[in-house]
């Protein structure tokens, strides 16, 4: 489905430009689809066949102009018989009125001629067009853009309060839920329902990350393109007053347009605590009463009853889908493929449905490609996918390598554009702009942006990629190098999108090189000095903060709290004495995490313990330091005390293999050998289900352990041997050979074992493990007293049961010696 751009050569660099570029590929603009060496009727002609919308760029240039005046007449004989769908005219000179006798009568007595100034409308407006005509021509696809089941409260209520003339509209919608429950979808079926918007509209679609926080919401309503005459600059230097009165003229200025905004918030203007971070609602205090301005999708839940009194807010919770209702979708979208499903198969499907739309859609495609048997025999993955559905997703491309690295290329990052593939295309001088195409034919990706013109990886597969170890291919990293540096000669000459802003200025910051301070923000301090932790650049991490810093009084409190939130942590890791006087200046619950965290590094474990269990009562903390207590525990090898909080933590968040190692290696040491050999073997299939390098290292290791336990002990020290080899650079399958070696009381295995752990650089937390065997070979060594003494100093940290144990196990030694 096409659309024809008729526009004068004279408005080519500016309007016209911008506005092909927004709607590329589906459209026919000259310099960009007609051909070379035919005649320009005859391209006009063959494009006006290709098209089945005709746009009409109505300026003072258009309207003198013999060729446009050509296609008016040739579309106008097109729109008579059917050809074309729909005629479009757009007014984008100001000083033309609609009233203007060069426009044709026929234009002017049967459309309403509005100008729309700005061609990022302009855009928008054209592709509802183009949806509209694509629903004409196919009506299947209209069926299936509008199926929407149940959420008939939330509607309900959504419908009764802009119902309500007794109050003005809000400004402002808030929709929580799970992700991936469907909060944005909701949202635009309610806008349609209660007639605020046509069918086809999309509202502007806007991301915000924990980290973006006032100034990234400036440089992406900025990005937009609606506003002009405008400098965004400086933003570490400006006021937080000053950026609230930016950020509301940028607002402004898009609902000029009748345009609502759909935030797709990670803790951003919710936050975690379920408040409204104040700057936010200083932005919607100063926007106009009675009149919808921005929806929020949210997973944060909200603290309703402190915006009672408030009617600029509207509050609304998406569950997962009832059980009527997830019925109802799968008929639905049966009814849409045309599968033929007996009341048998209902049985057999329904109850593997959880409550998540896209699990509903994932089992009729899977029935569609597979068939109803052949389907059904794959139940485990469409009732586990909403846990594993990245591996079921990535799974697709595991045969082809190419798309595999471009995934994980772009997962990198926030979002990318158009713009940007094509730049590192060009670089590499192969065609992977294709790869994007067939990760948004999977649903890996989706489209975000005022014109839909930027991309996305899915969350969830994203968040799986990111905590895998996984690498980008060498000819992606050199063409990014190669982007940095031109970006850095360039940015003041060319005009760069948000996404090719964004990434430049963060692999800029991570590699050294300089660019002005006015082009920072401190997402991009944020961002970047994550990254640089996660690579144990942790010196690096210090010097960022330390910049960022520089300009605290113009961060709102949350923000000056992030930086140095890493800043402690890094030193922390650095054992640097700074850590103490900085972490001073960190209130609330995340004090007392970090306190911990300090602790366990210098493994004053029952230190950490009392400072983890104090951050426990902030939700907002809880989580983290539930998995850190499970940590401490388990260097104290206090796996009793551990147990039930790992298996808690594990059946929270099953995806994440090391919260299934941590609740393996607890499960292990309980006495109950059948439940532990029968949960054991279920952790060890949820690892392989999980995918990626990290959960099969992880697999491989704890393997290892389970054949020692209840296997074959020989076997299980080939295995471990294997791992070994296989992950070179990581150190935790030497610790488990030598915790294998220790019960097996084997002197020369322990002792090696040891060597080749301190050939690795252990980090503080695995000094324990050589201690323990230092102490072991000790009492096999006959120096009793020497174990004794260990026991009393090195290993003084452990739980007094696993002391006493040890203190067995050197006396049965000695004995026996």
């Amino acid at each position: 489905m096409k659309c024809f751009l008729s526009h004068s050569s004279r408005d080519k660099k500016s309007y016209a430009e911008i506005l092909a570029s927004a709607l590329r590929p589906n459209i026919e603009y000259d310099e960009a689809t007609f051909e070379e060496g035919m005649g320009n009727l005859e391209e006009i002609i063959n494009a006006l066949d290709r098209s089945s919308i005709f746009v009409l760029l109505i300026s003072d240039n258009s309207l003198s102009s013999d060729w446009v005046k050509k296609e008016i007449t040739e579309a106008h004989h097109r729109l008579n018989n059917g050809q074309l769908k729909r005629f479009f005219p757009i007014i984008i000179d100001p000083n033309i009125n609609h009233t203007d006798d060069r426009i044709p009568s026929w234009i002017r007595d049967a459309y309403n001629l509005r100008a729309i100034t700005r061609p990022t409308i302009a855009a928008k407006r054209i592709k509802e067009r183009l949806v509209e005509a694509s629903w004409q021509s196919h009506p299947m696809l209209k069926r299936r853009d509008q199926i929407f089941v149940g959420r008939n409260t939330q509607i309900g209520e959504f419908e009764q309060r802009f119902d309500d003339f007794t109050r003005p509209q809000p400004t402002v919608v808030f929709a929580s839920g799970l992700n991936e429950i469907g909060r944005k979808t909701t949202i635009k079926h309610a806008l349609r329902k209660a007639n605020l918007v046509r069918d086809t509209y999309e509202p502007i679609r806007l991301d915000l990350s924990r980290v973006d926080n006032i100034e990234g919401a400036i440089l992406k309503l900025f990005d937009i393109g609606i506003t002009e005459n405008i400098i965004i600059d400086n933003l570490m230097e400006r006021t937080v007053s000053e950026k609230i009165e930016l950020c509301s003229k940028l607002i402004k200025d898009i609902l000029s347009y009748k345009e609502i905004i759909l935030i797709n918030d990670d803790y951003c203007v919710l936050r975690f605590d379920g408040d409204v971070a104040p700057w936010f609602e200083k932005v919607i205090d100063s926007l106009p009463k009675g009149s919808l301005a921005i929806c929020v999708a949210t997973s944060a839940r909200p603290n309703r009853h402190l915006y009672i009194n408030k009617h600029k807010y509207f509050f609304i919770h998406i569950p997962e889908l009832e059980k009527v209702e997830r019925i109802g979708l799968f008929k639905r979208y049966a009814g849409l493929f045309q599968i033929n499903l007996q009341e048998t198969d209902y049985e057999n499907f329904i109850p593997l449905l959880k409550g998540f739309p896209e699990q509903v859609t994932y089992a009729i495609n899977l029935i569609h490609e597979s068939g109803i048997e052949k389907a059904f025999k794959e139940s485990h993955n469409i009732a586990n996918f909403s846990v594993y559905r990245a591996n079921i997703t990535i799974e697709k491309f595991q045969n082809d390598v190419d798309v595999i690295n471009f995934l994980r290329f772009i997962s990198s990052f926030e979002f990318v554009s158009i713009d940007f593939i094509s730049n590192i295309e060009s670089v590499m001088g192969r065609n992977i702009n294709q790869h994007l195409d067939t990760l948004l034919q999977y649903n890996v990706c989706e489209s975000i942006g005022a014109s839909g013109d930027y991309f996305r990886v899915n969350e969830v597969i994203r968040d799986a990629i990111l905590r895998d170890r996984f690498h980008i291919e060498d000819s992606y990293i050199s063409a990014l190098r190669v982007f940095v540096e031109d970006f850095s000669k360039n940015h003041n000459e060319i005009t760069f999108d948000i996404s090719e802003y964004q990434i430049a200025i963060r692999e800029a910051l991570s590699s050294g090189i300089k660019l002005p301070d006015r082009m920072l923000i401190p997402a991009h301090f944020l961002q970047t000095m994550r990254r640089l932790y996660d690579r144990r650049d942790y010196k690096d991490v210090v010097v960022l903060a330390n910049r960022a810093l520089i300009n605290k009084e113009n961060f709102d409190e949350r923000t000056e709290q992030d930086i140095r939130y890493y800043l402690c942590q890094a030193l922390a890791r650095l054992l640097d004495p700074r850590f103490l006087d900085e972490v001073h200046l960190i209130h609330g619950p995340e004090h007392d995490f970090l306190m911990g965290f300090y602790y366990r590094l210098k493994r004053h474990f029952r230190k950490a313990l009392s400072r983890y269990r104090s951050a426990l009562s902030y939700p907002r903390i809880e989580q983290r330091a539930r998995q850190e207590i499970v940590f401490v525990l388990i260097n104290m090898e206090d796996f009793g005390q551990a147990i039930s909080l790992a298996r808690e933590n594990f059946q929270r968040y099953p995806r994440n293999p090391l919260l299934a190692q941590a609740y393996f290696n607890c499960l292990m040491h309980d006495s109950n050998r059948d439940y532990v050999k029968l949960e054991g073997e279920q952790i060890l299939q949820a690892l392989n289900s999980m995918g990626g390098s990290r959960a099969i290292e992880i697999f491989d290791n704890l393997k290892a352990k389970f054949e020692f336990e209840f296997g074959d002990k020989e076997d299980a020290f080939v295995q471990i041997d294997i791992a070994i080899g296989k992950y070179k650079e990581i150190i935790y399958p030497l610790l488990t050979k030598l915790e294998m070696s220790i019960s097996n009381e084997d002197i020369s295995l322990i002792q090696s074992s040891i060597e080749d752990i301190k050939r690795r650089n252990p980090s503080p937390g695995h000094k324990i493990a050589i201690y323990k065997g230092e102490a072991v070979i000790a009492a096999l060594s006959g120096d009793y007293d020497r174990a004794l003494r260990m026991l009393s100093r090195e290993l003084s940290e452990l739980s007094e049961g696993a002391k006493e144990k040890l203190e067995r196990k050197f006396r049965r030694i000695s004995c026996n010696l």
